[in-house]
């Protein structure tokens, strides 16, 4: 029985550690701030969120499907402003020479949303890494470009891995040290 014990102790502790892991990992320009998923651009910020069967995000997106991003802008004056907002598939490092056109698989075109809400509905058909890029050029020839990776589907981050191997190492210590 003692065994079990130990096992559920540090199976437990492994799940947690994971899920705080993915919890706090912030991703690029976004940052999660009091339950709330801020992305700088520039001087100014935004509120980001996306959705899946009215399930609320922010940054990773647990499965492949309709999803549904949000930006609203924190300041009035970015009302003002010409946004676009795309989403690439994230090719890695190294590979600039790859045309942000030919990675590109959603995207809104610039233009001023006087409402201050951008919002982009997509249809990821594969899980995966991704890049969303947001672009705001102000009324006086400033620009700025945010950018944020996110995977869609779960996966385990690679700090992840160490943290199971350890659960496992201390399972097998807990098991068969000597009473």
């Amino acid at each position: 029985m003692r065994f079990w014990r130990y096992i559920a102790l540090t199976t437990a502790v492994f799940i947690a550690l994971v899920w705080l892991d993915s919890e706090s990992h912030a991703h690029g320009a976004l940052t999660l701030n009091r339950r709330l998923c801020l992305l700088k651009v520039g001087p100014d910020l935004m509120y980001f969120s996306a959705y899946q069967s009215a399930k609320k995000f922010c940054e990773d997106v647990p499965a492949a499907g309709e999803t549904i991003f949000t930006m609203d802008f924190a300041q009035e004056e970015m009302r003002n402003m010409t946004t676009d907002f795309r989403i690439v598939r994230d090719l890695g490092e190294g590979d600039e020479q790859t045309s942000l056109d030919a990675v590109t698989i959603a995207y809104l075109p610039p233009r001023i949303y006087p409402t201050g809400t951008v919002t982009l509905r997509h249809y990821f058909a594969d899980a995966g890494d991704y890049v969303g890029i947001v672009r705001v050029e102000g009324t006086h020839g400033e620009h700025w470009t945010a950018r944020f990776p996110f995977t869609v589907g779960w996966r385990l981050r690679p700090r992840a891995y160490y943290l199971l191997a350890a659960a496992v190492v201390v399972d097998l210590l807990l098991c068969f040290w000597p009473k």
